[in-house]
């Protein structure tokens, strides 16, 4: 190592310079206060005084080590020690003296020696469970006591060692047991070993090259499933199964078929691995089958035995293969050498057993062929012994008769019922050989026999059926009948009847249908059913009816409706005998008849043929008399003859006054009132109010005995019905020297009131005349009043008084 640069050696002096001169006494000091230096190598120890006061001063260093003179100044002095070879030096002591004083400071000396390698000793593979040493080495180091060395697995710290004071460079080791764990495998172990030299000078660190652990295990040996033996020429499969291994990823397979290696593929399902080769051998005999698993240095085989033979499949014919019935046919068995030849044939017929056997290479059996031979099979067993094991191959043929066609009732029934709407093959199988062909037909048409068709009413019938070889042809009669539901048409059941009143007749409906439909028709809503039932025909059975015709197919429903057609009738209530009519109304000879189909009903008047209105539109008396009505419709007539009786207010009411309408004081007279009207009316008068009057019988005159000047005046008579009324006036004059009369005609009003004012009579309006009669005093003298007629004008009742003396 060089010296240190000035500035270095110059600053500790210069700082002693100045603390001695601060407190006037005479320092040394020395720098660095430990020295740290590499075995062999070199290192620089600085001193320095403070003023020497007599300027008399010198520095110096006490050492064993070799010592160079370095740099210097005034006050200081630099020294190198040389080559230190000495593991523990004692101290180096820098001395002054000033004057007589001499004044010492020491610097302590630190020898190191670095690491020369840091060595991981080599872990093998370790079976899970296993435990091992790790081991590092540190060689050549010093101090020791200030060395740490540290193992790790990945990043886990296994153990952390340091060690005592030791004279000089030595080597140290450092070791830990691991026990093996599924964790460990591929992890990485490191050794770190650290020189620390602080505070006085650096941190030294040296690794080893890291070791990676492996972990495995092989807890029991592959199991190998193969067949015992193989036939030559075939190939099959061989598994090799391994559980339990650790770790998959590294398990190595090895499998050999009589020492030859075998391709393979493996696959990993958790912890079991299973490796699959194909065996194709090319040889004959025992063969050994190995599997080998080995994983880290462990390794675990499996070995099976497989035979290979020879054994080619047996050969069986027929001679010829195709024979006429009848004929004779030869049945042979023969099969090549095998390998062993431990062989057995078995000549054998499906339908009676062994026909013959035996340790040969071949078996023949002579028969004759008959109808019932054809599609008989016969086999040949070939059986080998392998060891304890037995391996037999087969081989069967059929042997073909020729004959013709035959049609059998059970293959071909000569009679098929089938049910329309359902899909039906007219099918019709032969025997035969060569297979015939099967032709159905009708009417030279022919029909399928495979594909089924929907059935008709029209595919119903006679049907030939041939079948055909090269040996012939056989024929069948096939007869198809078709059922179906029943059906109700317009034809068997028309919707629609028309009966008469008082004819037998049976409500009746055919239906069409197979097996024949049972047919029953009752009233709609009701129970009572006519079918099957000939009747006397009333018009009650006029309606509606449901007929249902039924078979085990299902049930047809149709509707009839029937109308019953009866003669004209013409009764009391539709056409009454006697009719009132009333004059002014409307001429309606109304006459109701009753029948089916509706009647056309006449009326006319006997005598003259006149219907009424014809004659008027409006009831007048000439209506009045007999007519006959006639009702006519297609199933006969009726005749009923009707009196009309015509009622109508009174006509023109006429008044006669005899002996005349003047009369001499004194005399007699008498005032007649006609007027014709149906009802016959009933008369009323208006005269003046006179003691001398006397009504004649139903009020139609009035009788006046001596007149006198009372009885002169305007007399009025009226004539009422339930119809209407009509009044007369005629006016009499009373005179003792001429008699004068004036006659007025007419109807009750102006007239009648101006008369009454001229003879000073008066006539009464009141509602009093309602019930009973009732007596009026007048300014005259007394009188019996009595109501004798009410009649209606407008919204005033009127009536008539007939006035009698007391």
């Amino acid at each position: 190592m060089g010296p240190p640069g000035t500035t270095a050696l110059l600053l500790p002096p210069l700082i002693l310079a100045l603390a001695g001169a601060a407190c006037s006494t005479f320092t040394v000091g020395a720098w660095p206060r430990v020295a740290v230096v590499p075995f062999g190598g070199s290192v620089a120890i600085n001193c320095s005084r403070s003023a020497c006061p007599g300027g008399n001063a010198t520095l110096g260093l006490d050492t064993t080590l070799p010592v160079a003179l370095g740099a210097g100044g005034r006050q200081w002095q630099s020294f190198w020690l040389l080559n230190v070879s000495q593991w523990n030096p004692s101290t180096a002591t820098c001395y002054g003296h000033c004057g007589d004083t001499q004044v010492n400071a020491s610097t302590a000396v630190l020898v190191y020696r670095l690491p020369e390698r840091v060595v991981l000793e080599p872990v093998p593979a370790l079976a899970l469970g296993e435990s091992r040493n790790l081991t590092c080495h540190v060689l050549e180091v010093a101090p020791v006591g200030n060395l740490t060395v540290t193992l790790r697995r990945g990043a886990e710290t296994l153990r952390t060692a340091s060690f005592g004071a030791v004279n000089g460079s030595t080597s140290v080791a450092v070791t830990h047991v691991l026990s093996a764990g599924p964790g460990d495998h591929g992890q990485d172990v490191t050794c770190h070993a650290e020189l620390s030299l602080r505070p006085h000078g650096p941190l030294f660190a040296r690794a080893a090259i890291p070791i990676r652990l492996s972990v495995f295990a092989l807890p029991e040996p592959p199991q190998l499933q193969a067949p015992s033996h193989l036939e030559l020429g075939t190939t099959s499969t061989a598994t090799c199964q391994l559980t339990g291994a650790f770790p998959t990823g590294d398990v190595r397979f090895t499998l050999t078929l009589a020492g030859q290696s075998l391709n393979f593929t493996t696959t990993v399902a958790g912890d079991v691995l299973t490796s699959v080769t194909t065996l194709s051998p090319s040889t004959v005999g025992p063969q050994e089958l190995t599997c080998t698993a080995a994983v880290a240095t462990a390794a675990r085989t499996t070995q099976r035995q497989l035979h290979v033979y020879r054994f080619p499949a047996p050969i069986l014919e027929l001679s010829p293969a195709s024979a006429p019935a009848g004929s004779k046919v030869l049945v042979r068995c023969h099969i090549s050498a095998a390998e062993p030849p431990a062989l057995w044939l078995q000549l054998h017929a499906a339908d009676s057993g062994v026909l013959a056997e035996g340790p040969h290479s071949q078996l023949e059996l002579p028969l004759v062929a008959n109808r019932e031979d054809n599609g008989r099979r016969f086999g040949c067993r070939a059986s080998l012994d392998i060891n304890d094991t037995t391996v037999t191959k087969d081989v069967d043929t059929q042997l073909s008769v020729l004959y013709m066609p035959e049609l059998a009732e059970s293959d071909c029934p000569g009679n098929r019922t089938w049910l329309r709407g359902t899909w039906e093959t007219l099918s019709c199988h032969a025997t035969g050989n060569p297979v015939p062909t099967v032709v159905c037909g009708r009417d030279g048409i022919s029909v399928s026999t495979r594909v089924p068709e929907l059935v008709t009413r029209s595919r119903a019938g006679t049907y030939l059926c041939n079948a055909t070889n090269s040996l012939g042809t056989k024929s069948r009669l096939v007869t198809i009948r078709v059922e179906y539901e029943p059906m109700l048409t317009e034809r068997g059941c028309p919707t629609h009847r028309i009966w008469v009143e008082g004819e037998r007749r049976e409500l009746s409906c055919r239906a069409d249908g197979d097996p024949p439909p049972s047919t029953r028709c009752a009233r709609d809503g009701g129970t009572i059913g006519r079918s099957g039932v000939h009747r006397v025909v009333h018009r009650a059975d006029a309606g509606r009816y449901i007929c249902r015709a039924t078979n085990k197919h299902g049930t047809a429903v149709r509707s009839v409706v029937v109308t019953v057609e009866y003669e004209p009738s013409m009764a009391e209530p539709g056409c009454p005998a006697q009719r009132l009519w009333v004059e002014g109304t409307p001429a309606e000879l109304v006459c109701a008849a009753t029948g089916n189909p509706q009647p056309h009903v006449t009326c006319a008047k006997l005598g003259d043929g006149h219907h009424p209105a014809a004659m008027s539109a409006n009831v007048t008396r000439a209506h009045a008399g007999t007519y006959q009505c006639q009702a006519t419709n297609s199933r006969g007539s009726a005749l009923r003859n009707i009196t009309i009786a015509v009622e109508y207010s009174p006509a023109t009411v006429t008044l006669r006054v005899l002996p005349s309408a003047t009369v001499s004081h004194g005399t007699s007279f008498s005032v007649e009132c006609r007027a014709e009207g149906l009802p016959p009316p009933t008369y009323g008068w208006v005269l003046p109010p006179a003691p001398n009057l006397r009504f004649g019988t139903g009020n139609r005159s009035v009788a006046v005995a001596g007149a006198a000047a009372a009885n002169r005046g305007l007399y009025t008579c009226t004539a009422s019905n339930r119809h209407g009324w009509q009044a007369g006036s005629v006016m009499v004059r009373v005179d003792e020297s001429r008699l004068v009369l004036v006659a007025s005609l007419g109807s009750v009003g102006a007239v009648t009131a101006v008369g009454l004012a001229a003879a000073g009579g008066y006539y009464l309006k009141s509602t009093a005349c309602k019930k009973g009669e009732y007596n009026v005093q007048d300014a005259e003298g007394s009188l019996e009043a009595a109501c004798l007629h009410r009649q209606r004008r407008s919204q005033t009742e009127v009536y008539g008084i007939q006035l009698t003396q007391p």
